[in-house]
């Protein structure tokens, strides 16, 4: 919104116009196909009320994308601070460097995420692509740990965007291969997006304290990498043996 000459206000405003526009607009034009399955005269026992929850190779990618957005907000939430105090951008560009490591990560973001997407439709493959892309992603805070300076972070800025795409579009799909129940798709696709939006609430934090553990970054991408490396070790462990199966017939 910068780029567009707007303040504070008139760019949150046009922000939640846009998300407003596009929302509607999705919800409005995409086909609502409707589910054949009859609602249950009694209330299910509370085992089968936890869902998906109960999946032990579902579990495993809950908690794999928390750890891994975790990973991700850490080497993303403080990059202005890290280019102010770590890498000794002057104040007055520090704001126009974050930009240009924002334009790197998003651009290489969408790519990655269509382009694994695509792949993994094709080869069906999607534990091995996930692992990659977590590994990716620990790579990049391995760079920033090795060259930090604007350059470095900027390469790095990429390479993160390459893994962290990959890995949102390809996880995602995993996870949606081990639904159970056709019934429960949109609880249980909550649940699967909670997770990501929890690791990115929580990075910020965890990081903070991090860099003022030590008085520096270090950890602090540190950290980013190690838990991006512990979220493909944990996608390791998932093994889908099954589909989404059929709902349930309605009555007659």
């Amino acid at each position: 919104m910068v780029l567009l000459g707007l303040g504070i206000g008139a760019s949150y405003l046009a922000l939640a116009g846009f998300i407003l526009i596009v929302g509607v607009g999705t919800a409005v034009l995409l086909p609502d196909e409707q589910v054949a399955w009859k609602r249950p005269v009694t209330k299910p026992p509370w085992r089968e009320r936890l869902g998906a929850l109960q999946d032990r190779n579902f579990l495993w990618v809950l908690i794999s994308r928390l750890t891994v957005n975790i990973g991700n907000a850490l080497g993303t939430a403080l990059l202005l601070f890290f280019l102010l105090y770590g890498v000794g951008s002057p104040a007055d560009s520090a704001e126009d460097d974050l930009l240009v490591l924002i334009v790197i990560y998003t651009i290489f973001v969408v790519a990655a995420s269509l382009i694994a997407g695509s792949i993994s439709d094709r080869t069906g493959k999607r534990t091995s692509i996930v692992i990659i892309a977590a590994l990716v992603q620990a790579l990049s805070a391995v760079m920033i740990l090795i060259s930090p300076t604007f350059l470095g972070t900027a390469i790095a800025a990429g390479v993160m965007g390459i893994g962290y795409g990959a890995y949102m579009a390809v996880s995602l799909a995993l996870a949606t291969d081990l639904l159970p129940r056709v019934e429960h798709h949109a609880r249980d696709l909550g649940i699967v997006n909670v997770s990501a939006s929890l690791g990115q609430l929580l990075g910020p934090l965890i990081g903070a304290g991090l860099v003022a553990l030590v008085g520096g970054f270090w950890l602090l991408f540190l950290a980013a990498g190690i838990l991006s490396v512990i979220g493909a070790v944990m996608t390791a462990a998932v093994r889908p043996t099954r589909v989404s199966p059929p709902p349930h017939p309605v009555g007659r």
